[in-house]
């Protein structure tokens, strides 16, 4: 029973398929006049991405901008290099002579101390006495000091027991270029 449903079915289709082929046959006459616009249809996806375009001109320049805010001062520069050496320039006169220096010394004797006193050195110079010719003719250095803020210098100096007797020449010189000199009388002493 069930090949006899099958072949009934596949019967009726064959039957119907002939049919159908025959109405259209029958039905193609000539074209009749076309019918009435549809409704348009859904839009479409859209398309790929085409290709870029070539650069446009360029467009005018900008208006200038306003003034900016005063920035902080910079840091200051290095240094320059010293300039070259100038000429020489002519040598001036000679200036007016300084004050004259003057030297005493106290007379002593052999073993004995004598006191040197000076002015007219360089205000708080250095000054030294030297005695010339002295003992075995030779010059012997005898004291040095500082001249105070007027230049006057005060010194003291003991001199040896084997000291010759006699006058001896004491020369001052100062710092500075300061020069005297001074009669120094020794005798033996008693």
């Amino acid at each position: 029973m069930k090949t006899n449903l099958k072949n009934i079915k596949m019967s009726t289709l064959i039957v119907i398929s002939l049919l159908l082929s025959i109405g259209l046959i029958a039905c193609a006459g000539p074209a009749g006049t076309a019918g009435a616009s549809g409704a348009p249809g859904l839009p479409g996806l859209p398309g790929l991405q085409g290709a870029d375009g070539a650069p446009g001109n360029p467009g005018l320049p900008g208006l200038p901008g306003m003034q900016g805010v005063q920035g902080k001062p910079g840091l200051p520069g290095l240094p320059g290099l010293p300039g070259l050496q100038g000429n020489i320039g002519d040598t001036g006169s000679a200036g007016p002579p300084g004050p004259p220096t003057y030297l005493v010394a106290d007379a002593t004797t052999a073993g004995g101390s004598t006191s040197i006193y000076g002015a007219g050195f360089k205000a708080n110079g250095q000054v030294a006495v030297t005695a010339i010719a002295a003992k075995g003719g030779l010059d012997k250095f005898l004291v040095g000091g500082k001249a105070n803020s007027s230049g006057a210098v005060s010194l003291t100096v003991s001199i040896a027991d084997d000291w010759p007797e006699g006058v001896y020449t004491l020369i001052a010189e100062g710092e500075g270029g300061g020069k005297a000199a001074a009669a120094l009388k020794i005798t033996v002493s008693k």
